[in-house]
């Protein structure tokens, strides 16, 4: 026994004795049946799949519809009847095909809605307007004119019957046009639902970072405190240890052997002042990293103020030129920016860090570009290099705090947190883009503030210039 489901059972009382329309009728049937052995299989539809189905349905019924108007118009058949049903034809042909394109949407959802609406549809059309067509086309064969057979036989003989059929041919356009509606209402639900839960997995994401941050900002604030209170003595003693050799090395003169008969003078005045000064530049970096620790685990929120991003930019170019090799410029291209909240000196320090990442990226040939924009809801600030970009799983770890690609001794691997930190405490995010060997580019968003709160523009004078460029400057020192 066939498992296949049929809701069109024809039956002799949807025959309309007119040999060519029962015929297609039967066509019409088997094509819905078609669809409803499609729908019940329990296996999912493609959309392409659900989409040739119903092509199949639109185009015979559209070739039915014409071929039964045709006769109805070779016939002879009343307007008053030939009206109507025309319209009939024509809303079914619209109904299948405004269906037909939620089903490209949502198949398995639409299709079954779309069956019962196909179904429904041509079960009343048949008993309804088909047979009155039948016995108006039979009547004027014998002879009736057009405009009696219609007064004849338009109504229905059972007068009930009629207006029961009239109010659920109604009743079903009423139905198939909510089913229309909530349809495309539940794929818009699943939708907003899709978008919501997207967001509330980046917002978890975005929470687990912060809880991991701020856990790490606490073992940072324990770790600073332990480290800086020997840090103050100890480097108060190496001041004095320094002083100390140095009159040591004067009082022993020339006859050094003598006064020293243990070690060699010679060395000793070789390598002291060395040692002294590897050990005072190590307390420095120490000194660095906890300065670093303590705003990784600062609490307070940024006090940031209405301002522009332009001079907090220059600064950053120029503060950060002793971490770029001699000669190697940072061109800047900018016009005057639109205003955003901003703490000005945290803020200057993370595109600090982000140049200074920049500059260890590029070899002497290298290229820095600082380029900046806005949009109409954001501003953003690139920092560019040709350098030699980062492979994937770098990326992954970037803003870990502690990792660094860099030599032992050469980096804290902190730099890139913290401004990725003051960024987000400024509401706003860095975007990353690179590949090994082609560079990368670091993209700053803020958001802007509304116009009505933002501070004048600078003077013309004062304004960065559209096309500037900053080469790198002597320095005393190469911060880590």
């Amino acid at each position: 026994m066939s498992n296949a489901i049929e809701p069109f059972e024809w039956a002799p009382h949807f025959e309309t004795g007119l040999e060519t329309v029962d015929e297609q009728h039967h066509r019409l049937v088997d094509l819905i049946n078609l669809l409803s052995n499609r729908v019940a299989s329990g296996q999912g539809l493609s959309a392409r799949t659900i989409d040739r189905v119903l092509d199949g349905l639109s185009r015979y019924a559209s070739f039915h519809f014409t071929s039964e108007e045709a006769l109805m118009l070779d016939e002879g058949v009343d307007q008053r009847h030939t009206g109507p049903h025309f319209k009939a034809h024509a809303d079914f042909v619209a109904e299948v095909e405004r269906m037909r394109e939620a089903a490209r949407l949502d198949s398995n959802k639409v299709a079954p809605v779309l069956l019962r609406f196909v179904t429904g549809w041509m079960t009343f059309h048949i008993l309804d307007s088909d047979q009155t067509m039948a016995r108006q086309i039979r009547a004027i064969r014998d002879g009736v004119s057009p405009a009696d057979a219609f007064e004849q036989y338009a109504p229905l003989p059972d007068p009930g019957n009629a207006a029961l059929l009239g109010a659920v041919h109604s009743l079903l356009g009423v139905v198939a046009q909510r089913n229309i509606e909530l349809a495309a209402i539940n794929n818009e639900l699943e939708a907003r639902v899709e978008a919501r839960t997207k967001a509330l997995r980046g917002a978890e994401r975005r929470l687990m970072e912060s809880e991991k941050l701020a856990a790490v900002g606490q073992l940072a604030a324990g770790v600073a405190h332990e480290i800086n209170n020997p840090l103050s003595f100890v480097s108060s003693n190496i001041a004095t240890l320094r002083e100390y050799s140095v009159r040591l090395l004067e009082a022993a003169g020339g006859d050094s052997e003598a006064a020293l008969p243990d070690a060699s003078l010679a060395t000793i005045r070789e390598e002291l002042p060395g040692l002294l000064d590897e050990t005072a530049d190590g307390l420095g970096r120490v000194t660095e990293i906890v300065a670093a620790m303590r705003e990784m685990a600062e609490t307070e929120a940024l006090r940031a103020e209405p301002g522009r991003l332009e001079n907090v930019l220059q600064k950053a170019v120029a503060a950060s030129a002793c971490s770029r090799a001699p000669g190697l410029v940072v061109s800047c291209t900018w016009d005057t920016l639109p205003a955003v909240r901003l703490s000005k000196a945290r803020l200057q320090r993370a595109f600090q860090a982000l140049l200074d990442n920049a500059a260890r990226a590029v070899d002497e040939r290298g290229s820095i570009r600082v380029l900046a924009g806005w949009s109409r809801e954001e501003v953003w600030v690139d920092v560019i290099d040709n350098g030699c970009g980062m492979t994937p799983e770098v990326q992954g770890r970037l803003f870990e705090p502690f990792f660094t690609t860099r030599a032992v001794g050469s980096g804290r691997g902190l730099g890139l947190t913290l401004a990725r930190q003051v960024v987000l405490g400024h509401g706003g995010r860095i975007e990353v883009k690179s590949a090994s060997g082609e560079g990368s580019r670091f993209r700053v968003v803020l958001p802007r503030i509304p116009a009505d709160q933002a501070p004048e523009p600078p003077a013309s004078a004062e304004t960065a210039a559209s096309r500037s460029s900053e080469p790198a400057k002597a320095c005393a020192g190469d911060p880590a």
